[in-house]
């Protein structure tokens, strides 16, 4: 089954956006919105998500990978997020 989830990393020293977002690019569609927050539309689980990123946080970094409910939001955001997340999938 098809999901979104929020995945907040602070990779260790070293460790490039470019890398992280190498993983990140496995996920179905995804969309960044600073420089450590992405939501991703994926078939894989936290945990499965948690195993691609650990190298990229241990140690010394920091990964939260929580699933979202989409249908449920409310805030101010960029034009493009909101878009993002309605678009039809």
């Amino acid at each position: 089954m098809v999901s979104f989830y929020h995945i907040y990393i602070s990779p260790k020293h070293g460790v490039t956006r470019e890398q992280v977002e190498k993983k990140i690019d496995l996920a179905v569609d995804w969309f960044r919105y600073d420089d450590k927050n992405w939501i991703v539309y994926t078939i894989s689980d936290a945990k499965k998500w948690f195993s691609r990123l650990q190298s990229f946080v241990e140690p010394g970094g920091h990964v939260l990978i929580v699933k979202l409910d989409v249908n449920d939001y409310w805030g101010f955001m960029t034009k493009k997020l909101w878009e993002w997340l309605r678009k039809d999938r």
